[in-house]
């Protein structure tokens, strides 16, 4: 039985599109299917409009066959909220009982996870959080003496290995020659020395007294700052009672073993949990309760559609075949594992296949680009994809290699090429030109010309090409855009939508304001919440973590207060703080700007600011924003430049070479398979014009008239 006559397909396109063209054979084929199966979509193919199509088209047929529903999933609540605004009308039948709209992890911890806590320890989730649950276990855990079982075998572990140090470090200590004839340190190298715990003892004789003190406290900390570090990567198999170390495992029997739990214990009693915990209790649950979620999820849905599948990690996977049966539910996966870099980044690609099926569905035609896009993408993607076809109606332009010789030189070429590319199906208007028009005509994309590249930062080299090569100021994580109020208040001032989590990412960008009015600064640029965390880390990680419970403590008086007073107390605390913490550790003290912004009261953000921040390369009024590829996963560009870097030893440019000159990949070689997914995903975005930029030498490596064929070239 098909899902839904022409007639519906037709009332659900009017919906969604109306006055564009009508759905092709593949799309109407999807949106017909009735059956569990995998939709393979390439970039840009509306793949979402399809599933969109489908939800219209059952929120017309509501209530379904005995009283079930549908059960949508996705990966983030951005996509939820999207789902929520094209619906419209109609979101307001689908988003009630018995059918379900939300993320994995909010179905988890709704319908598991809370009554697996519940079950285990009685108590209720309070933060599913990384950095709570990080910081709440180490707080624990520094309570433990060095008696402890566990504090020792910490201990031991740390002492076993040798520990890179800087050369700039050991001039600080004393020097190369001192600190080698001392035992301190050895393995002498061209770039960095090893400290060495396992030498039998330090020669304190030959080390100045001046240096002694430096050389305990820096053996101190590498104890401290390792042993957190491995107390955090500690992972709890329940099922067969075993601890995994980055190095070997524990029997939960053992003294060492007994107590790690104790201290996870604590944490699930006061319902604080980090990602893998909610999984790991709920896995636990259903194995020491046997019970079948699957006639859970039967009696509820007759209908799963999971968005992005490719982006479901390997607990994710398992969670939705534990909880859905093909048998009992119609599962209905869209994606496309051509894009699958979830967790590609700067290690090797782990592809979970399993969630596919059998029953595959092909959308080969994309809407975002027109074929002299898609003509080089076809062979720099993976084996499903190799059929992809460009959108008639989309005017690109040939496909650009930059090549330099200078990675510096790149972006001002690639702001130059931006200008005088013209397309002649658009009136010989430059990209450029249409870039500038499409963002006065879409407010929300400040910037939509853009460059990615895979990794962002580390271990830079003349050799070495990473995205800080072509912009040394790159920060991996940034801030594009945020509305911001004039008083701390509006950071801190509860509204009913605003939960603990919500409230804690507040307070930080509020005590960010004030550092930032305090000229504190990264660089020339001010804090963003993770580059603060990041430095508090290497700096004090003791710090970090206090800092983050007490902005957890705040948050929660905060959403649990009911009047001013309580706002006013919490509020002269976090000053107080900011003022005797934090501002000594950068030597500034409170301006007065920044005491007027603490004491103004809450403006409710009506004549708020817009703070721009990140990775803006500006030339000439044009403005490129840099990012990584992960970052800029699901976008649409007018234009793209893509950056080669250096991934597991190799460019892009030499381990896709023959794939740049139209040859299609079908070996199994998992580095070149993750170099493809993530070309692919960062070359996909454009409407447009794609560039590439590839160092000359390498690039005059693979030149051939069939590369030409498909790219221009062009000289920095």
């Amino acid at each position: 039985m098909q899902f839904a006559t022409d007639n519906e397909i037709k009332i659900a396109h009017d919906a969604l599109l109306k006055g564009k063209k009508t759905f092709d054979k593949s799309r109407e084929n999807i949106i017909k299917e009735n059956r569990s199966c995998y939709v393979q979509a390439c970039p840009g193919s509306g793949k979402t409009t399809a599933l969109l199509a489908k939800l219209v088209i059952l929120s017309n047929k509501m209530p379904l066959p005995e009283g079930k529903g549908v059960c949508v999933l996705t990966h983030t609540n951005v996509a939820i909220d999207e789902i929520k605004a094209k619906l419209g009308t109609k979101a307001d039948v689908l988003f009630r009982y018995p059918n379900f709209f939300g993320t994995i992890q909010t179905f988890l911890h709704k319908y598991i996870t809370a009554a697996a806590l519940h079950y285990f320890y009685g108590s209720q989730i309070a933060y599913v959080d990384n950095d709570v649950a990080n910081a709440a276990l180490l707080k624990i855990y520094d309570t433990l003496t060095f008696t402890n079982k566990l504090k020792k075998l910490i201990y031991a572990h740390v002492v076993s290995k040798a520990h890179i140090i800087e050369t700039d470090e050991i001039e600080i200590l004393g020097g190369i020659d001192i600190l080698t004839s001392a035992n301190v340190i050895n393995n002498i190298g061209k770039r960095v020395r090893k400290y060495d715990f396992q030498l039998s003892n330090y020669d304190w004789n030959k080390i100045p007294k001046d240096k002694q003190e430096l050389i305990r406290t820096k053996k101190d900390n590498i104890i401290a700052w390792q042993g957190k570090e491995l107390i955090l990567s500690f992972k709890v198999d329940w099922l067969n009672n075993k601890i995994y170390t980055d190095s070997n495992q524990i029997r939960m029997e053992t003294e060492a073993g007994a107590e790690y739990i104790k201290l996870k214990e604590e944490m699930f009693a006061e319902g604080i949990l980090s990602f893998d915990d909610a999984y790991d209790l709920a896995f636990r649950y259903i194995h020491e309760k046997n019970l079948s979620f699957s006639d859970f999820s039967d009696k509820r849905f007759q209908y799963l559609f999971v968005d992005e599948v490719q982006d479901c990690d390997n607990l994710q996977v398992e969670l939705i075949k534990k909880i859905f049966a093909d048998d009992k539910v119609i599962i209905q996966r869209f994606g496309d594992y051509c894009q699958a870099i979830y967790d590609v980044e700067e290690k090797e690609c782990t592809e979970n296949n399993e969630l596919k099926g059998d029953n595959v569905l092909y959308i080969h035609d994309s809407n975002r680009f027109g074929e002299n896009i898609a003509k080089p993408l076809r062979t720099l993607c993976m084996e499903n994809n190799h059929a992809l076809h460009g959108n008639p109606d989309v005017h690109s332009a040939k496909s650009i290699i930059i090549t330099y010789e200078d990675p510096l030189s790149v972006l001002p070429k690639y702001a130059n090429l931006l200008s005088t590319t013209l397309i002649p199906e658009m009136g010989d208007r430059s990209v450029l030109e249409i870039a500038e028009k499409e963002r006065e005509e879409d407010p929300l994309h400040r910037v939509n010309l853009k460059a990615c590249g895979w990794v962002g930062k580390k271990g830079i080299t003349n050799k070495r090409r990473l995205i800080e090569s072509y912009f040394p100021s790159f920060e991996k994580k940034n801030v594009k855009q945020r509305v911001e109020g004039n008083s701390f208040e509006d950071f801190i001032l509860k509204t009913p939508k605003k939960n603990v989590k919500d409230c804690a990412i507040s307070i930080i960008q509020g005590i960010l304001k004030v550092l930032d009015l305090c000229d504190v600064k990264n660089g020339c640029r001010r804090y963003t919440r993770t580059s603060f965390l990041d430095f508090l880390h290497e700096t004090d990680i003791e710090l970090k973590e206090m800092l983050l419970q007490d902005v957890m403590s705040w948050s929660l008086l905060i959403t649990q207060s009911h009047s001013d007073k309580d706002i006013h107390q919490i509020k002269d605390t976090i000053y107080q703080y900011i003022v005797n913490t934090l501002l000594p550790i950068f030597a500034k003290s409170i301006t007065q700007e920044a005491t007027e912004f603490f004491n103004v009261a809450n403006s409710g953000t009506q004549d708020g600011q817009v703070v721009e921040q990140g990775n803006v390369y500006v030339k000439d009024g044009i403005e490129i924003e840099i990012a990584t590829v992960h970052a800029v996963k699901g976008e649409t560009h007018a234009s793209t430049l893509y950056l080669e870097t250096s991934y597991f030893g190799k460019h892009e440019s030499e381990r896709l070479s023959a794939q740049f000159k139209g040859i299609p990949y079908i070996g199994t070689d998992e580095r070149i398979l993750s170099s493809l997914k993530v070309a692919y995903v960062g070359m996909s975005r454009p409407r447009y014009l794609l560039c590439v930029a590839i160092q000359k030498d390498r690039f005059d490596k693979m030149d051939c008239p069939e590369l030409r064929e498909i790219w221009n070239v062009v000289e920095v």
